[in-house]
């Protein structure tokens, strides 16, 4: 789609523009693109953000806040955070870790994001989440029954 087609080059290139950096343009780009593709059922891509940040720390905290805020309307599906929030926040993961990991690190990162992308383009993460007992569990929590 057109959109999709945007989403893929442009947030690279706003990254790139940002950072001067090839590297870090990947990695801003397929965190947005992870998020978002997490971001299949209520709450999913606020958590996956949350968790990020925790481990992130740093600016990606501040907006945390507003995931928290809007996790409980997400959660029993009074508001969507939709294509362009969940690829808002994983831009925001993305530039937080351009700031953490460099070298043989963000390499590492940028490809185990390449590879979570492939299988999501080729299988649903969404499937997979629901087959994992640990991560289902996470993943319901909070979320009003099927």
């Amino acid at each position: 789609s057109g959109t999709g087609l945007l989403k893929l080059l442009g947030i690279p290139a706003i990254a790139l523009a940002a950072t001067r950096s090839l590297s870090a343009a990947a990695l801003i780009g397929l965190s947005a693109n992870a998020v978002n593709q997490l971001d299949t059922r209520p709450g999913r891509a606020l958590k996956a953000f949350l968790l990020g940040a925790c481990v992130l720390r740093g600016p990606a905290q501040a907006y945390a806040v507003g995931a928290v805020v809007l996790l409980p309307y997400d959660l029993r599906e009074m508001a969507m955070l939709g294509d362009g929030g969940s690829n808002l926040l994983g831009a925001v993961l993305g530039f937080g870790s351009v700031e953490r990991f460099t070298g043989t690190r963000r390499l590492a990162l940028i490809a185990g994001l390449g590879a979570l992308t492939a299988l999501g383009e080729t299988r649903s993460l969404g499937a997979l989440t629901e087959r994992t007992p640990l991560v289902s569990s996470l993943d319901r929590l909070g979320r009003r029954p099927a």
